[in-house]
């Protein structure tokens, strides 16, 4: 399928080969240089690309999670309600839940090992959840608002 190289023409090659080989000024070094330095900054180029992207996607997916302000090392969950009265049925539900748990028989299992552990988890779960800050609020604007029933308005 291919043409095969007499001993002649081989001689003939390496002939011109050796006399390019020759006449070439002496910049191997260079060369060598050249070429592994391309080869960094190509990769380089590489990972700073691989890193915009990883950037690019945490903008984009990494919601969740959010920075606590006083600690590096700690982050905060925001809960998604439609307001005061949904947060505190939430509330209501997780501790109906710790409460039909606590009723019931304590009976290790492969998905629930340690069912005590994670009640109590739960109940501090939903302790922080009260929003706190949010009725003392909501106090004080009560204080503040005429009372209604002594102005004769149900």
């Amino acid at each position: 399928m291919g043409h095969e190289i007499s001993k002649s023409e081989q001689n003939i090659i390496n002939t011109e080969c050796r006399k390019n080989l020759e006449n070439r000024e002496p910049t191997k070094e260079n060369t060598f240089v050249n070429e592994s330095t391309s080869q960094v900054q190509c990769q380089e180029s590489e990972e700073i690309n691989i890193l915009n992207k990883i950037g690019g996607l945490a903008k984009e997916h990494f919601h969740t999670l959010k920075r606590y302000p006083s600690k590096k090392e700690l982050y905060s969950v925001n809960l998604i309600t439609e307001g005061y009265s949904e947060t505190s049925f939430m509330i209501s539900n997780l501790l109906k839940v710790c409460i039909t748990a606590l009723e019931a028989d304590y009976i290790p299992n492969r998905v629930v090992p340690e069912p005590e552990h994670n009640i109590r988890e739960v109940l501090g779960y939903v302790l922080n959840l009260i929003p706190h800050e949010e009725m003392e609020f909501l106090d004080e604007i009560r204080q503040l608002v005429p009372d209604m029933e002594a102005q004769g308005q149900p």
